[in-house]
């Protein structure tokens, strides 16, 4: 066959013709190939057969795992002799006499005996202080029914101080037929003892009045504040009533004072300016019982004996 050079010319201009028009040819899509690589080339390697591979033990794991049992047993055999040697030292230094009681201060008794609070604390001569629990003591001394608080110091090498706060009895009271000294809201302290007797005031509360008790504290605070025209020297007895409230038994002059325990402040003010009126009318001598509660209060004559009228 001939071929002409000017038609080949013409064909290869068409063609390139097209190209350049668009419409020839169609997209050019390019592929390109992604290798997948497997661990340690296994399929490289394998050509002709499967590769089966055996589980290695690590010699290393476990000559770590006994270093670190070694290493644990050698703490803990340290850990023992430390406890044991700490064990031995503070038996040696709770026997040696270089730490042995030369001196017990007690202070702020007033009832209770030094003697005593050295009885119940466990203080003897010679005991070596290091083998003394403070907290022992402290809790056997608080124990004691006249003692508030105790504070309990260790002084080395061989001295104790015992300081006692006492509570302080302001009132008597009649409790299953035995007179108890009472602080000053009511609670009972201890049996009243013959030998060491003091005069107070006898309160008596009727069953129910109970949750009254913290009126005889406030009762303390007013005449303290000097709110009320009496003091406490003055007083004979109190009791605590349905009916009346707290009454106050006055030995001079001489008269019963009913307070209601309802608003028990206003009425003691209340009853503050009724006395202050009747003393500057000079008939305080005259009267007998004055009742102060609600809004009103009341005033009443003695008797024809003199005596105040009682409940």
């Amino acid at each position: 066959m001939n071929v002409r050079a000017g038609a080949l010319s013409g064909l290869m201009d068409a063609a390139a013709k097209k190209r350049r028009n668009g419409y020839g040819g169609g997209p050019r899509i390019t592929v390109k190939s992604r290798i997948v690589k497997t661990r340690n080339n296994r399929n490289r390697n394998a050509r002709d057969g499967l590769s089966l591979s055996m589980p290695s033990v690590s010699l290393g794991g476990v000559g770590r795992l006994f270093t670190r049992a070694v290493s644990m047993a050698v703490v803990g055999a340290a850990l023992l002799a430390v406890s044991i040697g700490l064990l031995a030292g503070y038996r040696w230094l709770t026997t040696i006499n270089y730490f042995a009681l030369q001196n017990a201060t007690v202070t702020g008794c007033s009832r209770l005996s030094e003697e005593h609070i050295r009885q119940v604390a466990g203080i003897a001569p010679g005991v070596n202080v290091l083998s003394l629990s403070m907290d022992r003591m402290r809790a056997d001394l608080v124990r004691e029914p006249w003692v508030d608080s105790v504070t309990v110091k260790r002084v080395l090498p061989g001295s104790i101080m015992v300081e006692v706060k006492e509570k302080a009895p302001s009132y008597l009271v009649q409790y299953q037929g035995t007179l108890y000294y009472a602080d000053e809201v009511g609670r009972i302290i201890d049996k009243v003892d013959p030998g060491q007797f003091v005069s107070l005031p006898q309160i008596e509360v009727e069953a129910g009045m109970e949750k009254h008790l913290p009126l005889l504290a406030d009762l303390r605070r007013a005449m303290a504040e000097h709110q009320v025209p009496f003091d406490f020297g003055q007083i004979a007895w109190l009791r605590l009533s349905w009916g009346r409230g707290l009454e106050i038994r006055l030995m001079d002059p001489g008269i019963v004072l009913c307070l209601g325990s309802q608003q028990w402040h206003r009425n003691l003010a209340r009853l503050n300016l009724v006395w202050t009126d009747l003393r500057r009318r000079g008939e305080l001598d005259k009267v007998g019982l004055i009742t102060a509660e609600g809004d009103k209060v009341w005033v009443e004559k003695r008797g024809v004996s003199g005596d105040a009228p009682q409940g």
